[in-house]
């Protein structure tokens, strides 16, 4: 067969901050290309920004809905990740990116002896510790505030929320977010198949994480003016192994999205602290006459899950 001696596909990918940036491959390079052994592709990131990002219903309740107590009902609506404060975007930040690369994805195809599949797999350069994500919010968005497929929509008016939002959710502070933190040496991968999938599953997970919240985030649920805050931390039980992903997996079933493990995870400690409930960001704990209390900490050492399954799907 004729080759091809000139560019075919060359893409080496840089990306500091959101921007991205295309270095073409030299001759020497392009030598040692065969392709015969699959391609990688290694990604230099240190962080990825969002403003806001919505997920829309856009006819409301069902006809027959058990809560429906009123005849309109079929107002479009959506729920919005945004930051918790006015304007401020969400940030997911690459712990240790100062070197590249960030992220290492391999992706190779088989013939399966009539079966094909495609095999792709995600991993964690050696330099990254960990993620980190900026405080954020979920809100719920009325019919004026939510996008539409040619109209995009903001949950502010200036340094306002909207009439129609309503704050959900908060997670983190600018002194302790969301961070998710690797294990040293076994950094968390993902392994995708699709065709047909010799692994059964969609995508598996392997490696292990050492914390979640590593320094306790700070959560709100909000409903109405009241909330239930606390701090949250998770922690492996065994240090030396970290709390292991192997055996987790997720893919698609008839009955839906699927999100499992196979057989007894390894162990987590778990940590509620400095749970309050009442009135939304009162923060006076005494006793007498007052809206808010504290209810002290709770805790779970060395919990686990065995043969987990949760299903997702649409109504």
């Amino acid at each position: 067969m004729k080759k091809i001696k000139r560019y075919c596909c060359c893409i080496a990918v840089a990306m500091s901050q959101s921007a991205f940036a295309l270095e073409a491959m030299d001759d020497a390079d392009l030598s040692a290309s065969t392709g015969q052994d699959g391609f990688n592709i290694n990604l230099g990131v240190s962080r990825v920004q969002i403003n806001q990002a919505s997920i829309i219903d856009s006819n409301g309740l069902p006809a027959d809905h058990l809560l429906k107590t009123s005849a309109n009902y079929a107002g479009s609506a959506s729920y919005v990740l945004a930051g918790s404060a006015a304007n401020t975007p969400v940030t997911l930040d690459f712990i240790g990116a100062s070197a590249s690369p960030t992220i290492q994805i391999s992706l190779d195809t088989d013939g399966n002896n009539g079966h094909p599949f495609s095999n792709i797999n995600f991993k964690f350069g050696q330099n990254i510790s960990g993620i980190s994500l900026s405080p954020f919010a979920i809100y719920l968005a009325g019919a004026n505030s939510t996008s539409t497929p040619t109209t995009q929509k903001l949950i502010y008016t200036g340094t306002v929320l909207n009439s129609d939002v309503y704050k959900l959710l908060t997670v983190g502070s600018a002194s302790n977010k969301l961070d998710i933190l690797f294990h040293d040496t076994n950094k968390p991968s993902m392994n995708i198949q699709l065709g047909n999938a010799p692994q059964n599953r969609m995508f598996l997970f392997h490696g292990a994480i050492k914390a979640i919240c590593s320094t306790s985030c700070p959560i709100s649920l909000v409903s109405g003016n009241t909330s239930a805050a606390f701090d949250f931390k998770m922690t492996a039980t065994n240090p030396t192994t970290g709390f292991l992903l192997d055996n987790f997996y997720a893919g698609f079933e008839p009955s839906g999205m699927v999100i499992g493990n196979v057989g007894t995870s390894s162990k987590m400690d778990i940590g509620i602290n400095n749970l309050m409930l009442g009135v939304q960001g009162q923060t006076d704990t005494s006793f007498a006459g007052l809206s808010n209390s504290t209810m002290g900490s709770f805790g779970l050492s060395g919990a686990s899950v065995t043969n987990l399954k949760t299903t997702i799907k649409g109504m």
